[in-house]
């Protein structure tokens, strides 16, 4: 289990999060959303131990482990890879951080990229094909991976689900997902963390979201509202239409605070 207990963290005076608590368990495949700017990616690089909290503490039940980042793969929203670097030379550096030999890249080919090509002259959807197949290669326990898929084309984006439905098949990791793109990995995710402003407003079960989730209409206005109900009522609803109607409703009762 990976637990975040009462986390406090920003980049400032004014924290992005406050007291945040969230524990995650060996295997899911968690999706992190909400609104922009609520601090999705912050809670990601948390995780990655790229930003240390100000308070609190993210605790990682590995015993066996001395830095638990040897275990993270992480790939980010803004990707942090040498542009000047070629790929095979990268690829050899990354290695040698993690005190691996070298290891198979088997997306390199699917996405035409020359491993004695510089990285400075690759596409952007290479660079992101490259960067999540590096920390594939590191066989991590944890995966976190924000919203920079949505940057790739239809066919490169193919090949990173892929790749990441295969590594869930053979090796179960834990995988933590920031999207607002829900139809490309509603099919993935077991698990929904939804952010505010307020901080985690709805954290569920995929299945039980999809069966408690209900679309009523107002009857004075009648706008289309989405409610969670107590108990079971099969409207047959897909998690892409619930995550953007719990999207809109937070803009909603923003807009009513003005």
């Amino acid at each position: 289990m990976i637990s975040l207990k009462n986390v406090t963290c920003g980049y400032g005076k004014e924290p992005v999060h406050q007291d945040i608590s969230m524990d995650i368990e060996p295997g899911d495949v968690l999706m992190i959303t909400g609104p922009n700017g609520v601090g999705k990616s912050t809670i990601l690089k948390v995780l990655a131990g790229v930003l240390l909290p100000a308070k609190g503490s993210v605790e990682y039940e590995w015993p066996d482990v001395k830095d638990p980042r040897q275990f993270i793969g992480y790939l980010p929203d803004s990707l942090s890879i040498y542009r000047s670097m070629k790929v095979n030379n990268l690829s050899r550096l990354h290695w040698d951080a993690f005190g691996m030999k070298n290891q198979a890249l088997p997306l390199l080919q699917k996405a035409s990229i020359d491993p004695s090509a510089r990285i400075s002259d690759l596409s952007v959807g290479q660079r992101v094909i490259f960067h999540l197949d590096l920390i594939l290669s590191t066989k991590p326990r944890l995966i976190l991976i924000d919203e920079v898929l949505h940057s790739v084309d239809s066919y490169l984006r193919s090949l990173a689900l892929e790749a990441i439905v295969e590594t869930i098949a053979d090796r179960n990791p834990t995988v933590v997902l920031v999207n607002l793109n829900y139809t490309s990995v509603q099919h993935l995710v077991n698990r929904v963390v939804f952010l505010s402003k307020k901080g985690i407003t709805l954290d569920e079960r995929a299945e039980t979201l999809i069966e408690r989730a209900e679309i009523v209409t107002e009857r004075e206005t009648g706008e289309k509202k989405l409610t969670i109900s107590d108990s079971s009522v099969q409207q047959n609803l897909k998690l892409t239409s619930i995550l953007t109607h719990l999207i809109k409703d937070t803009y909603k009762s923003q807009e009513a605070l003005l």
